[in-house]
């Protein structure tokens, strides 16, 4: 019988920061020539989607493959909550922002929910592939049942 693993918040919290991070990274990369030499290449609206796919590729995608190569154990959960966990700021701002502004939020509401879809796919996607390239861990191989769990230590400090 397969026991379930639990969720690991810390993961979620370092993930979230990892995906945060890779965001902030690939605008600051993106600053400049490059974001205007890609806007004037492909014109101001599919411009700004080709910026908008890299930066959620690298920060989503490639986020989910960190999280997966470095959390211990079996890790499709986090990723999922972590990109949750980085969008809510963005959303929560464009929402404000549309709001003082006066700005219907109808078009703001379906791009969020792209958004969260979308990074969701991506992260949970890359965790997969992190999974993989980790391969089988000794503590995978303790949730399988396929080791003994570990032996408590007789430390009595």
């Amino acid at each position: 019988m397969s026991k379930r693993k639990e969720l690991s918040y810390k993961w979620v919290i370092i993930g979230g920061g990892v995906i945060i991070s890779l965001y902030f990274v690939m605008r600051l990369l993106l600053l400049g020539g490059v974001e205007t030499s890609i806007v004037a290449s492909f014109g101001p609206e599919k411009g700004g989607l080709v910026l908008a796919g890299i930066v959620a590729f690298v920060s989503y995608f490639v986020g989910g493959i960190l999280i997966g190569i470095f959390s211990p154990g079996e890790t499709v959960k986090e990723p999922a909550l972590a990109t949750f966990m980085a969008i809510l700021p963005n959303a929560m701002h464009t929402i404000l922002w549309h709001l003082q502004y006066s700005y219907p939020l109808g078009g703001a509401l379906v791009g969020l929910a792209t958004t969260f879809v979308i990074g969701i796919l991506m992260a949970v996607a890359g965790a997969w592939i992190g999974e993989k390239v980790q391969g089988r861990t000794v503590e995978k191989l303790r949730e399988d049942g396929e080791l003994p769990p570990p032996k408590p230590s007789n430390d009595s400090n």
